[in-house]
């Protein structure tokens, strides 16, 4: 799971969190963790998460139920929660709503060339690792250049 945590448009922390949890319940909890610390450790005042696809597989069901728990984690917090798709996030990025994730993580290292060394690496699971990293970058700046409205 890819986190990302702005100030105004400064990326002041991101990464990337394995949830190895192997049952639903602790894959959710897990989840619901990591969310509550970002909250308590960075004290935000929006919460944006990638509107999930809805698809009939125990995956994508899982995910729909974690995002979910996490927009109701925001809203008990008090915080402005915002859901955008991830061709949502790509059209404005990138331009193109399926724009693939090497061109999104190209366009987020454009505007924030620290990630850079994040983009190529020796095995191709780091790169798909990474990319929840930068797919979070995407959503955040996508907030923050809309002022924090939906889209």
């Amino acid at each position: 799971m890819g986190f990302a945590m702005f100030e105004r448009k400064k990326l002041i922390h991101r990464g990337v969190s394995v949830i190895s949890e192997k049952s639903p319940r602790g894959k959710i909890k897990a989840g619901k963790k990591l969310i509550l610390r970002l909250i308590e450790d960075f004290d935000p005042d929006v919460l944006v998460v990638e509107r999930s696809f809805f698809g009939k597989s125990c995956r994508s069901s899982l995910l729909n139920v974690l995002v979910k728990k996490i927009e109701g984690i925001g809203k008990r917090y008090m915080l402005e929660v915002l859901s955008y798709a991830p061709t949502t996030v790509r059209k404005f990025i990138c331009g193109n709503g399926w724009a693939d994730k090497k061109t999104l993580s190209q366009v987020v290292v454009a505007k924030y060339p620290e990630l850079r060394i994040f983009m190529t690496q020796d095995k191709k699971w780091k790169e798909k690792y990474h990319q929840n990293m930068f797919d979070a970058v995407a959503l955040g700046l996508m907030a923050i250049e809309n002022n924090f409205r939906a889209v």
